[in-house]
C-alpha cells in the first residue's frame, strides 16, 4: 500500500476562495487611500494567483519524511556549530518519526482513493499523537550515548504536539484507534511485523503541557523541548512549503553586508562602531547617542551571523528595512510585522525591482514567517512569544538559539515589557543565542532585571557607554508650570517647524482643535486614528521634517517619542518621566544643525500632566508620581543653558534610585499577563481559553493580576512569564 503526506491535488474550494476574495478586498479598502494603481494592481495579481493555483502534491509519507530529514542535514551542514552532537540526533529523530501516524486507514482514506471510503468518517486521532508512541527508548540508546529519560520526554512531547492540537482523547480511544487502525499499517510502512501499540510515551514520558502550560516543567527541560520542536517545526514546514533548504543566502562567510558598510564607511569608524565589531563574540549592552551610528554599529556585530533587529515601532522597522535595503544593497534582508505583507506588496509593485528572480510578495512573506532569511527586521511581538510558553511559538526560541538579536531604542518600552524581553534574552543565552541591547537613555529597571536574571554576571557580557563621546549641543530647556502658551506657538510656527507632544490623546486634541483658530498650518498624529489615515500620517510627518522650507505645527503624542526619524526645530512638550522627556527631546534638532541661543525645549507641567501620575501600587494613569516629581525636580539645574548629552545622563542617573524604590515597591514578580483576542473578555479567556493558530494580530497581553507588593502566592516563574491558559 502506498502511504502520502497529505492529498495529491488541492484546489481551492469555493467558499475557500471566497475568503481570499474578502481578505484581499478589505485589505484594498483598508488602505485605498494610500496605495498607488501599480501597489493596488500588484494586490490584485497576488489575489489572482492565489485564487488560481493549483498544488500538486504527489509525495509519498516516505518521501516527505526523507526530505524533511535531508532539510535538517543541509541546515547543519552550516549551522552544526551551534548544536551538541546529542542536540543532533533528538533533532534527526523527530523529523524521521513526525508524521508516522499518518499511517493510519483513516488519514489515508481522507487523502487517497487507494483505501476503502469506509473509514472516511471515523473520527480521526491526530497523526503526531500515533507518531509519538512509536519511538523507543531503548532502540535510541543504542544510537545515542547519553539519552536519558528527560531528554525522551521532550522529544515523545516535540513529535506528540508538533501540530499543537488539543488533547481531548483519552488513553483507550487512542489504544483503541491505533490496534484498528494503525497498527498494522505502520508495521507495513515501517518494514517490520511486531510493533504493538504501547501507551507508556504517552503515559509516562509525555508533559502535560496543554493542563498547565509547562507550570512545574524543568526550565532546562522546556527548553529542550521547544528546541526539538521548534526545529522539527521549521524543517517540515520548509519541505511542505516545496523547498529543501530552511536557511537562506547565508552571510557568515562572504559577509556582504559588512562590506557594503565597508564600503561606505572605509576605515572611519566611529568609537561605537569599532567596539562592537570588537566584541561580535558577546553579549552586548551599549548607551549610545542619536547620531552616533548605532545601526551600522548593531551590524557589524552581526558579523555576517544570522540576526533578528528588534525595533518598538512597525514604522521604524520600515526604515531600518528600506536602509539596509537601498544604502548598503543587502535585498536578503526581511521585514517580520503586522503589515509587512503589505510592504513586500509595494515593493513588488515597484517595476524597478521586478527581475527574473524577484519572488512573489506572498512567498517572501511566507518566507519571513519561517525565519529563514539572514537578516530580519521585527518588532518585539513577533519573537518573543515564547516567553509565555504559548504551545505553536517554540521556532522562535529554537531559531533564536542559533541567531544573534538586537534590541533597539529598549528605553521605548514599559517595565512589564522590558521584563519580558529580558526573560526571553535569559531563555536565548541559555539556549546558545546572543544579545546586543542598545538604548539612548539606560533605564535603570533594566539593569535591574539584567542582575535579577544573571544577564550581566559572566565574561560573555559587555558594556559600552558612549554618551560622553556626543559633544553636540543641541537643546536649551525651559520649564513652566502653566498650561502650553499656544500664541507663541502659533507664532513660532511661522518661520519654524514646531512639534507639540500631549501625554494623552485627549489633550493632544483638544490642543489641535485650538490651535486651528490661529493658523491653517497645524497637523495631528496620535493614536486614534485607523490604520490607513495613521500610516498616511506618518509619512507626512516624515516628509513635513525632511523638507527644509517647510514650517508649521504638528501636534502629537507619545508616538512619536521613538523610532521616528523626524527632526524639529523647536519643542513644546508636557512634563513627563526622564527617559520619555530624553527621547521626545531627540525629535528636536536631531542632527544637531544648530547650537540654540535660546530655549528650544519648552517643557510644560500642565493640569493635564500631573493628573496622569498614578500612585506605586494602582493601576491608572501614565507615569508613577515619585518618578514624575523627581524628574521635574532635578530639571532646574538644567534650565536656560545648554543641555549637554553628558549632562542628559547624570540627569538619569539622579531618578536612579526613584526607579529602584518603584520596582521594589511594585514587584512585577507576582503580576499575571494573558495573552488574549483584543475583542475578548479575560475573563473569558480564563474559562474557555482561545487556540492559538499562529495569527496573532489580534492578540494583545491583558492583565489578568496586577502587580503588587503584597499577597505573594507563586514565584516568577509561574506568573509573570508565560502565558497563564488553565485558567490558575
Amino acid at each position: 500500500m502506498n502511504f502520502y503526506a497529505k492529498s495529491k491535488k488541492h484546489i481551492l474550494k469555493a467558499n475557500e476562495k471566497e475568503k481570499v476574495e474578502k481578505e484581499y478586498l478589505n485589505l484594498i479598502d483598508e488602505m485605498g487611500d494610500i496605495l498607488s494603481k501599480a501597489e493596488i494592481a500588484a494586490l490584485e495579481n497576488e489575489k489572482n494567483n492565489i485564487i488560481n493555483d493549483v498544488y500538486e502534491e504527489q509525495k509519498t509519507l516516505r518521501e516527505h519524511l526523507d526530505e524533511t530529514v535531508e532539510c535538517a542535514e543541509r541546515f547543519f551542514e552550516q549551522y552544526g556549530k551551534y548544536f551538541t552532537e546529542k542536540e543532533k540526533a533528538l533533532i534527526f529523530t523527530a523529523c524521521k518519526y513526525h508524521d508516522v501516524g499518518k499511517a493510519n486507514l483513516v488519514f489515508q482514506a481522507n487523502i487517497s482513493d487507494e483505501v476503502d471510503t469506509k473509514y472516511k468518517n471515523i473520527k480521526q486521532i491526530p497523526h503526531g499523537f500515533l507518531s509519538a508512541l512509536t519511538l523507543s527508548l531503548e532502540k535510541l540508546q543504542t544510537k545515542i550515548d547519553d539519552i536519558t529519560n528527560d531528554d525522551f520526554k521532550c522529544l515523545v512531547t516535540a513529535v506528540y504536539y508538533h501540530h499543537t492540537r488539543d488533547d481531548e482523547f483519552n488513553a483507550d480511544e487512542i489504544r483503541k484507534f491505533s490496534d484498528n487502525y494503525f497498527k498494522d499499517c505502520f508495521n507495513e510502512f515501517s518494514e517490520i511485523s511486531d510493533w504493538k501499540t504501547k501507551m507508556v510515551n504517552r503515559g509516562k514520558y509525555l508533559f502535560n503541557i496543554k493542563k498547565n502550560d509547562g507550570v512545574g516543567i524543568d526550565e532546562d527541560l522546556w527548553h529542550e523541548y521547544m528546541l526539538i520542536k521548534g526545529m522539527l517545526n521549521k524543517f517540515d514546514w520548509t519541505v511542505s512549503s516545496g523547498k529543501i533548504e530552511s536557511e537562506e543566502n547565508i552571510d557568515f562567510e562572504k559577509k556582504k553586508l559588512i562590506n557594503n558598510i565597508d564600503k561606505r564607511y572605509g576605515k572611519n569608524l566611529r568609537t561605537v562602531q569599532q567596539y562592537m565589531r570588537e566584541k561580535a563574540d558577546s553579549n552586548v549592552v551599549i548607551i549610545a547617542p542619536t547620531g552616533s551610528g548605532k545601526t551600522e554599529a548593531a551590524l557589524y556585530w552581526l558579523n555576517g551571523e544570522k540576526g533578528f533587529y528588534t525595533l518598538p515601532l512597525k514604522v521604524s522597522s520600515n526604515a531600518i528595512y528600506k536602509r539596509i535595503r537601498e544604502e548598503y544593497s543587502f535585498k536578503d534582508v526581511a521585514l517580520l510585522h503586522s503589515e509587512s505583507l503589505q510592504k513586500y506588496i509595494e515593493e513588488s509593485s515597484d517595476e524597478q525591482e521586478k527581475d527574473a528572480e524577484e519572488k512573489s510578495a506572498k512567498e517572501k512573506f511566507e518566507k519571513t514567517k519561517m525565519f529563514s532569511a539572514p537578516l530580519t527586521i521585527s518588532t518585539v511581538d513577533q519573537l518573543f512569544l515564547f516567553v509565555y510558553k504559548a504551545l505553536g511559538t517554540e521556532i522562535m526560541a529554537a531559531t533564536l538559539k542559533y541567531s544573534k538579536v538586537i534590541i533597539d531604542e529598549i528605553q521605548s518600552y514599559e517595565p512589564r515589557i522590558v521584563a519580558a524581553l529580558i526573560y526571553g534574552l535569559k531563555t536565548i543565552s541559555q539556549m546558545g543565542g546572543k544579545f546586543a541591547i542598545m538604548t539612548a537613555t539606560l533605564p535603570p529597571v533594566l539593569l535591574d532585571f539584567m542582575n535579577k536574571y544573571g544577564l550581566i554576571k559572566n565574561e560573555t557580557y559587555c558594556f559600552g557607554d558612549f554618551s560622553a563621546e556626543n559633544v553636540m549641543q543641541r537643546h536649551m530647556i525651559k520649564l513652566y508650570e502653566q498650561e502650553f502658551n499656544l500664541e507663541e506657538i502659533a507664532e513660532e510656527s511661522k518661520t519654524k517647524k514646531v512639534l507639540v507632544i500631549c501625554n494623552t490623546v485627549k489633550k493632544a486634541q483638544e490642543t489641535y482643535r485650538v490651535l486651528e483658530e490661529y493658523t491653517d498650518n497645524v497637523y495631528s498624529l496620535h493614536a486614534r486614528y485607523i490604520k490607513k489615515h495613521r500610516k498616511m500620517l506618518e509619512k507626512n510627518i516624515m516628509q513635513f521634517s525632511e523638507n527644509r522650507e517647510s514650517v508649521g505645527i504638528w501636534v502629537t503624542t507619545q508616538i512619536v517619542e521613538a523610532s521616528l526619524d523626524i527632526d524639529f526645530d523647536i519643542l513644546y512638550t508636557e512634563m513627563c518621566t526622564a527617559d520619555s522627556l530624553l527621547q521626545r527631546m531627540g525629535r528636536c534638532n536631531r542632527k544637531g544643525r544648530y547650537i540654540p541661543s535660546k530655549p528650544n525645549i519648552k517643557i510644560y507641567k500642565t493640569e493635564n500632566a500631573k493628573r496622569q501620575v498614578k500612585n506605586r501600587i494602582e493601576n491608572t494613569g501614565i507615569y508613577y508620581r515619585d518618578l514624575f516629581e523627581r524628574s521635574w525636580e532635578c530639571l532646574g539645574v538644567y534650565e536656560n543653558r545648554i543641555f549637554t548629552e553628558e549632562q542628559k545622563i547624570n540627569y538619569i542617573i539622579t531618578t536612579a534610585e526613584t526607579y529602584k524604590k518603584i520596582i521594589k515597591d511594585v514587584d512585577y514578580d507576582v503580576g499575571v499577563l494573558i495573552a488574549c483576542p483584543v475583542l475578548r473578555e479575560i475573563k473569558d479567556e480564563i474559562e474557555n481559553p482561545t487556540q492559538i493558530d499562529g495569527n496573532i494580530d489580534d492578540w494583545i497581553l491583558k492583565t489578568a493580576k496586577n502587580a503588587h507588593s503584597k499577597n505573594r502566592e507563586r514565584p516568577l516563574s509561574q506568573l509573570l512569564f508565560f502565558m497563564l491558559r488553565s485558567g490558575k
